[in-house]
């Protein structure tokens, strides 16, 4: 896989997580987290493994167990950011969360990998464009929502990185489907401990279910698919960088579709997404290298 086909799957994924957002707002609101990633997760590992139910035959315990690895981080993720968003204001929560452009290189410069200049300059440019895109104040920086937050984004950042060595070590379509099977499991876990009846106690409507099926195909089957596939190809700089491109494709989607979106084209917002764009020009190019970055590996 190339770069640029790389590149482009990874927007895909980015593109169906930010048009989520609108499938979500049609979910009730009695629909606790743990509930929605139990249903749509144990919708994609059901329709994963019905397609590729060949694919389970030579299936090692080695791969369960780092598959596991990655839900529990996301689990984790899924958590902290919650007990974050649920203490802050949206534009500080997101500002927050984003930090992991930021860590996933420090992260790496700590296991002796070196970013390229290019890659922390575009990284430090998403940044102040993410800030200013987002209208982010300082206002409850320094509570325990923050921590929630930062917290949320080193998770992340992990998981991106481990993604990255575990992608390139056993088959991405088997991580994919064990990933939404232990993640649904465990977030039956984590909905019984909260509500006791779980199933029992939503009530069902045919907008309920129609968007979770929507959400369960295209945010949980289609795009972990595809992120264990690119990560595979690519590196964790990359992946994050693509990532942090969504306020961009959401203000896009507001224009197309601006009765599912509450974003307004402000100034600060037109110029804060056309920073970011800047940022993710410099971080893909190499003109800061005196020798050239280097080449994706190619398929």
């Amino acid at each position: 896989m190339s770069r640029t086909e790389n590149n482009i799957l990874l927007f895909s994924i980015t593109l169906c997580w930010a048009a989520s957002y609108v499938f979500i707002k049609d979910l009730p609101s009695e629909l606790s987290t743990y509930a929605y990633l139990t249903m749509a997760c144990g919708i994609a590992a059901v329709l994963l493994t019905v397609v590729f139910f060949k694919k389970f035959k030579g299936i090692k315990l080695v791969t369960i167990g780092k598959a596991a690895i990655l839900s529990v981080l996301l689990l984790l993720n899924l958590i902290t950011d919650k007990l974050g968003i649920d203490r802050l204001a949206s534009s500080t929560a997101s500002v927050l969360a984003s930090t992991s452009i930021l860590i996933v290189p420090v992260v790496m410069i700590l296991m002796r990998k070196m970013p390229t200049r290019n890659n922390l300059l575009g990284a430090v440019i998403i940044m102040a464009g993410i800030i200013i895109t987002s209208g982010f104040r300082t206002e409850n920086v320094f509570s325990m929502g923050a921590l929630f937050m930062l917290f949320s984004a080193v998770i992340m950042s992990i998981y991106t990185i481990a993604a990255d060595k575990i992608t390139k070590e056993e088959d991405p379509l088997m991580l994919s489907v064990l990933q939404m099977w232990i993640t649904a499991l465990l977030g039956f876990v984590m909905w019984f401990i909260e509500e006791p009846t779980t199933f029992a106690s939503l009530e069902y409507t045919n907008q309920m279910l129609s968007s979770i099926f929507i959400l369960a195909f295209f945010s949980k089957a289609y795009a972990y698919v595809a992120l264990m596939y690119s990560q595979k190809y690519s590196d964790p700089i990359s992946v994050t960088i693509i990532a942090s491109t969504e306020p961009i494709v959401t203000l896009v989607l507001a224009v197309l579709i601006p009765t599912a979106f509450e974003e307004h084209f402000t100034a600060a917002a037109v110029f804060g997404a056309a920073v970011i764009m800047v940022g993710a020009i410099v971080s893909g190019t190499d003109f800061l290298s005196l020798g050239g970055g280097k080449q994706l590996e190619t398929q």
